[in-house]
This record gives structure tokens, sequence and C-alpha cells, in this order.
């Protein structure tokens, strides 16, 4: 079934990956390169929009916390039909963290592609853009051990349903052995 100590280690990657999305962000409120960055007009949409996209990210980060709580309570209460379907969902929550800071990443690098040199802002930028992929490669390796935890609670709920039907094939087929054993009314031959 599902192991504790995997839910420690998925819950430690969506805490290495929410410090480091916050780190970014708050790149943004302390006029560090996203300030500077701001003040060439084409980029400044876009690092809006990319500030608003970490913002959001870190809202599935926060979610996909919730649910690891809600996983080990369903373990813990032995709610194994409820166990699938929050590892799904925090699959779900992981790959959509990726997804939006992916696009976040993307909106950066058209961003510096307009500066031929690599000044302080452009170093800045990189920064954050690094902060970017390792929030990133937590999510996924979160999203892995999640993918993996619900392949291994199928595979446990599928072999209790096949112990559950032989159980039953093996009730109705004695069940048909003393009825024809009895006779017609009733009466043991």
């Amino acid at each position: 079934m599902v192991g504790h100590e995997e839910l420690v280690v998925a819950d430690a990657h969506l805490h290495r990956a929410r410090r480091k999305l916050e780190g970014s962000i708050s790149e943004c409120g302390k006029g560090g390169a996203w300030v500077e960055a701001l003040d060439r007009v084409p980029s400044s949409r876009q690092l809006q929009q990319a500030s608003a996209g970490l913002k959001r990210a870190l809202v599935y980060l926060h979610a996909a916390h919730e649910v690891i709580g809600d996983v080990a309570d369903d373990v813990a209460q032995g709610a194994t039909a409820q166990v699938l379907g929050d590892l799904r969902l925090l699959e779900r929550q992981c790959a959509m963290v990726d997804e939006l800071s992916g696009h976040v990443a993307r909106q950066l690098a058209m961003t510096t592609l307009g500066d031929s040199t690599l000044d302080e802002r452009g170093r800045g930028l990189a920064i954050v853009q690094n902060r970017i992929d390792e929030a990133r490669s937590s999510a996924q390796s979160a999203g892995r051990l999640a993918s993996a935890l619900a392949a291994r609670a199928h595979l446990s709920a599928s072999d209790r349903a096949d112990a559950v039907v032989q159980r039953l094939t093996a009730e109705q087929q004695s069940c048909r052995l003393a009825r024809l054993s009895e006779g017609v009314l009733g009466v043991p031959r």
C-alpha cells in the first residue's frame, strides 16, 4: 500500500518547490531583476504575467500539500478507496505546478532574448529562471512519486478485488453443490 516514508519524501519535494517559487516571487517585490526589467516596456507585461503564473503555481503547491495530508489520513483510517483518488489528484496538481512554472520560465526566456549582453538584470533573471527550474524538478519528482504510489495502490486494490471475487465464486460453488446434494423436498439424498 502507501508508506508513510514515501509521503514524507513527496512532501519534502513539494516544500522545496514552494521555497524556490516563493523566492522567485519575492524577487519581484524587493526590487531585484524583476523590477529593473519592468522598466523596459515590452517586457513589463510578460513579467507581470510571469509573477501571476508563479502565484497560481503556488496555489497548486499548497493544495498538493493538503492532499498529502489527506492521503496520510486515508491510510491511517484504512480508506483505501480514497487513497487512490487522492494520489491521482496529487499527481495532477504536481503536473499543473510543472506546467504553470514551465510557462513562466518560457516567458522569462523570451524577456531576456532581447538582451544581447548579459548585464546585471539578465543575470538576475537567470537566477530566477534557475529557481523556477529547480521548483519544476521538485514538482516533477513529487508527481512521479504520487504516480508510483497510485499504481501500487491500484494494484493492491485489484488484488483485494480479485480475492473478493475468488471468495464469492467459491461460496457460490459451495452453495450450488449443497443444493445439488439436496433432494426435491430439501432432504439430503
